[in-house]
């Protein structure tokens, strides 16, 4: 369908549930933090079994599972697959490769140091300002306000327009947009 796919994961109710590494969470705050586990497991799997071959045109977005993490898991996936390609012929990349061209993240919830400028080295080794998407999650308790996001502020327009125009495809650029239209006069067909 040539459309990107966004995965919600984590959380506490219904199908998306699961234990972490070591078993259930006895703590919310526990289970929080680690939603990221679930994020690295897709982006491994995605890419070790070849989806973005198979699929060049897909994105896959992460939403709410910070972002920190992401550099870490693509040093070992290529460390790794450097040692051990044999097992995937398919694979024609290094799988952080793959993960700038495809895997996109949410900005909620953004992981706050004390000193910013190290998540601005963490994001930088990812392509922050390329990859990144802005999500507030209003009106949850650790929502993300957009005049409070610790980004530097040559990143915001990729940030809050730019990069889900890119991703999301149907959105035209600024500079093309026509006036709003009245309420009345959006269709169904104006969606599709």
């Amino acid at each position: 369908m040539d459309l990107p796919v966004a995965a919600h994961l984590g959380g506490s109710q219904g199908i998306n549930t699961g234990p972490a590494a070591c078993g259930p969470p006895t703590f919310y705050w526990e289970a929080h933090a680690l939603y990221c586990e679930s994020a690295m497991g897709h982006v491994a799997s995605l890419i070790a079994h070849g989806a973005f071959e198979k699929w060049p045109n897909l994105f896959f977005v992460i939403v709410e599972c910070g972002v920190a993490w992401l550099p870490g898991i693509l040093w070992r996936l290529d460390n790794d697959y450097r040692a051990m390609r044999k097992e995937t012929p398919w694979l024609k990349r290094l799988p952080i490769e793959y993960a700038r061209d495809h895997i996109r993240l949410t900005t909620q919830p953004l992981e706050r140091p004390k000193d910013i400028h190290r998540l601005w080295d963490v994001l930088n080794a990812i392509d922050g300002k390329d990859v990144l998407l802005y999500a507030s999650d209003y009106p949850h308790w650790d929502f993300d306000d957009p005049t409070a996001l610790p980004l530097p502020p040559e990143w915001r327009e990729n940030v809050f327009d730019l990069n889900a125009r890119r991703v999301y495809r149907r959105l035209p650029p600024r500079a093309e947009q026509s006036p709003p239209l009245e309420a009345s006069a959006v269709s169904a067909q104006d969606f599709s």
